[in-house]
């Protein structure tokens, strides 16, 4: 099974270039604790979106310790990728006039990683989230057995998902009595305030989230079946003038729309494993902490690989 990796954002809430970060005992980065459970639940191929003046260092700094029984390939994603050549004559000159050089989120990177992922059930991650073993574990049993249009989402409780640093984005989840996922909704600005839990939208209107509220990590069990309603829906947004300054494409929304169109089914599994990850600059110590812990437990060996397969 493929494992398509995440990697192509810069981290501007973190300030620099997060995947790449040392946070392991030995200067491991996040993402290869991530590899490392990924393996053990049986993803033996990854797929890294990166940006193409990232992959130099990728490969110093990551690709070149990895396992020789992980086998893996590099997609790119830009800003002018996917993008119809229709669009393209009206957003070559806005892009130059305006300096934007940022790609247009998850479900943008999902496009520009399609052909690596075209023949067969496929799971993604963020580079600079933590998941669990569990996480992994539940979804590649479901993409073993699961059919051709039916997709998995493991959930965190909000409560045990957010940064202490400050604000980060989360999508909370309305599941119903079989854990079958109805509507995902974006929350892009989520914090904890005089003790509670706020999303704040974009005109600084609170609304107070439950900390039990499923939420995904964007770490999603998916199939082939999703590309073509991705490609459709990002030909519409990239169409809309409007959404050229700083509007995202997100991963989230696609799946969404097949909810309403009745064309996916998703079902929600639910892990007790808590998910933190790299937003926010004050963040790496508090993931260093826990790396570290992981590693004294029995977790995770110390260094993370060895040559030919993992564990020390």
């Amino acid at each position: 099974m493929k494992l398509l990796v995440l990697a192509a954002g810069m981290g501007s809430r973190f300030g620099g270039i997060k995947q790449m970060a040392p946070v392991g005992p030995a200067g491991e980065t996040l993402l290869e604790f991530n590899l490392y459970n990924a393996l053990k639940a049986g993803f033996s191929q990854a797929v890294f979106l990166i940006k193409r003046e990232m992959e130099a260092d990728f490969r110093k700094l990551i690709a070149e310790r990895l396992p020789l029984n992980l086998e893996y390939e590099f997609a790119y994603q830009d800003v002018l990728a996917s993008v119809p050549e229709s669009v393209k004559s009206k957003l070559i000159p806005y892009l130059a006039s305006q300096g934007r050089i940022k790609p247009w989120g998850t479900g943008h990177a999902l496009l520009c990683a399609r052909e690596f992922l075209a023949s067969s059930p496929f799971a993604t991650i963020n580079a600079d989230d933590f998941y669990g073993a569990e996480a992994f574990k539940v979804t590649a049993d479901f993409l073993q057995r699961g059919a051709k249009t039916a997709f998995c989402l493991p959930v965190y409780q909000l409560g045990r998902v957010l940064s202490r640093n400050g604000s980060v984005s989360r999508a909370v989840c309305d599941l119903d009595s079989s854990s079958m996922l109805k509507e995902i909704v974006e929350h892009t600005k989520v914090l904890q305030k005089n003790g509670q839990i706020l999303s704040v939208d974009a005109d600084g209107k609170e609304r107070v989230l439950a900390p039990d509220s499923p939420v995904s990590m964007n770490l999603w069990g998916l199939t082939p079946a999703i590309f073509s309603y991705a490609e459709a829906l990002f030909a519409d947004f990239i169409a809309n003038e409007s959404n050229w300054a700083k509007n995202e494409f997100f991963l989230p929304y696609i799946i969404r729309s097949m909810l309403e169109r009745g064309t996916a089914a998703v079902k929600a599994l639910p892990v007790e494993d808590a998910c933190f990850g790299l937003t926010n600059p004050d963040d790496l110590s508090e993931v260093q902490s826990n790396l570290a812990a992981l590693s004294r437990n029995g977790s995770f060996p110390t260094p993370l690989w060895k040559q030919g397969g993992i564990g020390a």
